[in-house]
């Protein structure tokens, strides 16, 4: 099948998915509880998440200056910008490849190979610190016996979910400090898995043995990613909260994190229809009644749809303001990423 069908194929399915989903909630629910958010929601949404991206942006630029590297802090935040409206348009995470390369374009000395690496060692650490915020977040859970709003004692299962996201943070932190001796014992296993590992990490290695020699420099960046994952989840507990729907903090804020990590998935643009319907389902599961289904999944496409039209105004602008022209990438340039420079 071709890349063009396919595309068509996607967006088209997605459109579906977007008008069911909708009409499932009946789009009155969406407008009332639009209504109850009022536009002093929107304002605190907006504010809230603005600071969440005043915080990417710095740090990323640190990871820049990590691998010895100065980009001018507007640069940085215009590629975020333009990269995260992309990821609005497209499957997975294809706007860190228009990050790296508006990067690219606007700092004329900069390698793309230097621009691909910062990126991809920004978004290792925010895995680790996304799985550490949801091991906390069940760990918590489960110690304060939420459960009890579910007729079912989901407490063993919560436990085993912390348990298994702390292993996955471990082994985030080893591959992040010993990268190497984690590739060496991979290798004993499989050989070929240890060439297929360091085939898709092969920037992100490179890179990182610039950035390990600034401990004080990773501690900052370690550090920024708290308050910009806490601004960036912090945007729905405004909308649940203002529409009236008393759920505890840490359960929006593991359902706001499900919903992330469903937008990598390369099922639909943006993970339309598979976040919300994803972050919807996981809240319903502690609060099966109170509120209904339908309510909590038109409160997540609120929340998508006023994060849309922030980026789309945002990376506008910033795409808009250098003359940004996105290039198409093969993997086999991306691997070999000096011939692009």
């Amino acid at each position: 099948m071709e890349t063009k069908t396919k595309r068509i194929i996607i967006g088209c399915c997605t459109i579906i998915i977007i008008i069911l989903m909708i009409i499932f909630v009946d789009y009155q629910t969406i407008f009332e509880n639009l209504q109850r958010i009022s536009l002093t929601g929107i304002i605190l949404f907006c504010i809230t998440y603005t600071i969440a991206f005043i915080f990417r942006t710095y740090k990323l630029k640190l990871v820049f200056k990590g691998i010895n590297l100065n980009p001018h802090y507007l640069t940085v935040y215009g590629a975020i910008g333009a990269g995260w409206a992309i990821n609005e348009l497209t499957p997975a995470k294809i706007g860190d490849i228009a990050k790296m390369e508006y990067i690219h374009q606007k700092e004329d000395s900069f390698p793309f190979s230097k621009c691909f690496c910062a990126v991809i060692i920004e978004r290792f650490i925010d895995l680790i610190i996304l799985f550490s915020i949801t091991c906390f977040t069940l760990v918590f859970i489960y110690l304060s016996n939420i459960s009890l709003s579910n007729q079912l004692n989901l407490n063993l299962f919560v436990g085993i979910g912390a348990l298994i996201i702390l292993i996955g943070f471990i082994l985030l932190l080893l591959l992040f400090f010993k990268t190497e001796w984690v590739l060496g014992i991979i290798e004993k296993i499989s050989p070929r898995l240890k060439k297929f590992i360091e085939k898709f990490i092969y920037r992100f290695v490179e890179g990182m043995k610039d950035f390990r020699k600034d401990t004080k420099r990773i501690t900052w960046v370690f550090l920024l990613n708290i308050p910009t994952w806490f601004f960036e989840s912090l945007t729905i507990v405004i909308l649940f909260y203002l529409a009236g729907y008393n759920i505890n903090v840490f359960i929006i804020i593991l359902a706001q994190i499900l919903t992330f990590f469903t937008k990598t998935i390369p099922i639909t643009p943006g993970g339309w229809g598979v976040s919300e319907i994803a972050g919807a389902t996981l809240i319903s599961i502690f609060y099966p009644l109170i509120p209904t289904y339908e309510n909590i999944l038109s409160i997540f496409i609120l929340d998508h749809i006023l994060r849309i039209v922030y980026v789309f105004i945002y990376g506008g602008i910033s795409t808009i303001s250098i003359n940004f022209k996105f290039k198409t990438f093969q993997v086999r340039k991306v691997k070999d990423v000096e011939v692009m420079d």
